[in-house]
């Protein structure tokens, strides 16, 4: 997997935050099966793809509370 690949499969994390992940999505994006996605994935990063959305997810939530778009129950719900 080169760095345009890995820049590919964060977009598409990205656009799909709010949503469930496809993992055979992404590794059709990046051309590996899931089991190696995973690991090349985190040999890059240093973590795995689900504790990166779960980091992302966490962060948008911080971010849009910090600036009043939302409450804490509405990012709950």
């Amino acid at each position: 997997m080169d760095y345009t690949q890995l820049d590919q499969m964060i977009q598409y994390i990205e656009k799909n935050l709010t949503e469930t992940v496809d993992y055979l999505k992404l590794s059709r994006i990046v051309g590996l099966p899931p089991y190696i996605l995973q690991r090349v994935f985190h040999f890059i990063t240093g973590m795995t793809i689900m504790e990166y959305i779960r980091k992302r997810r966490l962060s948008k939530a911080y971010e849009s509370l910090s600036r009043g778009e939302q409450t804490v129950t509405e990012l709950a719900l």
